[in-house]
């Protein structure tokens, strides 16, 4: 990780861990698309630039992607998560 940022890559590993029926296309293309999940409340909105820029990604898919990747920034965020630290 770096600038205390969660990491793209093992965001989609972790998501990929968790759900492994999950597309690992559609999983990067949350994630490249957003960047970071949406703030609380903004999840229709980040939907909707979804589906128009990823026509592809199911949007029933993308919220449990969404879901997911909070758990991890969630669990990446906290002190431990980081044995290297």
């Amino acid at each position: 990780m770096s600038d205390g940022e969660p990491d793209l890559g093992e965001a989609v590993d972790y998501i990929l861990a968790e759900r492994p029926k999950l597309a690992e296309d559609d999983v990067w293309a949350v994630l490249v698309e957003l960047q970071q999940p949406p703030d609380p409340g903004t999840d229709d909105l980040a939907l909707q630039l979804l589906m128009q820029t990823r026509p592809g990604v199911d949007a029933r898919i993308a919220k449990v992607i969404l879901r997911e990747w909070r758990a991890y920034v969630s669990l990446a965020t906290e002190p431990d998560w980081d044995d290297e630290d």
